[in-house]
């Protein structure tokens, strides 16, 4: 059996070691709960200052919000406003679509008035020029002039674009094309060259007078003298011709280059080369013809041409065909069609 003085003596040093060792756990367990306290106190602090940010950003969120809020507010009143001003523009929109598809109507209407009356002012201002090119040519054989208005005739008739006037128009070049082979500027250089002969026929020296012919012909040139003692001629105003006979040479002369003048003007080419003819053969034999003027004279007198043997232009035709057209083309059209006026008085 143990002795309790040792037991009880024993005991107390145990005792004060468990003292020891439960003071020990105490200071542990209150240095943790001091240390578990502080993080703690820390960790509030922390989550305070977390609460406290997210509460600012939470105000922040809301002033943000509430001015998105004021922003989708008037953004939605700018939306009715511009709905309203759409629903404004979209009426005056159709509006004028409509005001607008009436000025279409009235401006085709306009134009194809216009047209109208511009194509019959074509055709008028070429009908015109046809009958000019033909009463030129037929009264007077202008050729130029003929063919100056037959081609305003042409330019004229381009501006119709009628499909019914084409074959018109083929008829007028033919026209143009016969005109222009009669040579009309050659015709006035002849008429200009045959002026100026005229002018020149004075200058031309006679040829010099022939030896004393036979017994027969002194008998016959004093028949002559007789008869001139008869007969006298005179200028149409009134004038004697020279008395040795050598401008009588000039008249004949100058009258024959005046007859070839006229049968150029009346396109008359048979008598204007039978004129041409006499006062060739006239120069060849009663003109000095060793004179440098003869020379000269009939040098220019060789260089006339015949007049060209050309068919005459159909103007009549062409003009008949363009009131024909223009009367097809107004019953096409359901208009009363233009009274042809005559080409000749």
């Amino acid at each position: 059996m143990d002795d309790p003085h040792i037991s009880a003596s024993a005991a107390g040093p145990r005792r004060r070691l468990l003292v020891r060792v439960l003071v020990l756990l105490a200071l542990i367990a209150l240095a943790a709960a001091l240390v578990l306290a502080h993080l703690g106190y820390r960790r509030a602090s922390d989550l305070r200052a977390a609460l406290h940010e997210q509460a600012q950003r939470i105000g922040t969120l809301q002033d943000a919000l509430g001015s998105l809020q004021q922003e989708r507010a008037g953004l939605t009143q700018r939306l009715d406003d511009n709905a309203a001003v759409d629903r404004a523009l979209r009426e005056e929109l159709l509006g004028l679509r409509g005001r607008t598809r009436t000025l279409e109507d009235a401006l085709a209407a306009l134009s194809e008035s216009r047209s109208g009356g511009s194509q019959a002012l074509r055709l008028d201002e070429a009908e015109f020029m046809l009958r000019m090119a033909e009463e030129r040519y037929r009264l007077f054989h202008d050729a130029a002039g003929a063919l100056d208005a037959t081609r305003l005739a042409a330019q004229a008739l381009a501006g119709v674009d009628a499909p019914v006037y084409a074959p018109l128009r083929g008829d007028l070049a033919a026209a143009m094309t016969a005109l222009e082979q009669l040579r009309p500027a050659d015709r006035q250089q002849q008429l200009d060259t045959l002026a100026a002969l005229r002018m020149q026929v004075w200058q031309l020296p006679p040829a010099a007078a022939a030896p004393s012919a036979p017994a027969r012909a002194g008998v016959l040139a004093r028949i002559g003298h007789a008869l001139a003692a008869l007969v006298r001629i005179r200028r149409s105003d009134q004038a004697p011709l020279a008395g040795s006979g050598s401008g009588l040479l000039h008249e004949l002369l100058a009258l024959d280059l005046a007859q070839a003048q006229s049968a150029l003007l009346a396109w008359n080419g048979d008598a204007y080369r039978a004129a041409l003819a006499d006062a060739h053969a006239l120069l060849r034999t009663r003109f000095d013809a060793q004179a440098p003027q003869t020379r000269q004279f009939a040098a220019q007198l060789a260089q006339l041409q015949p007049l060209p043997q050309t068919p005459l232009p159909q103007l009549a035709a062409a003009l008949a065909e363009l009131r024909r057209l223009r009367a097809l083309d107004a019953l096409q059209a359901g208009a009363t069609p233009p009274t042809p006026r005559s080409s000749r008085p």
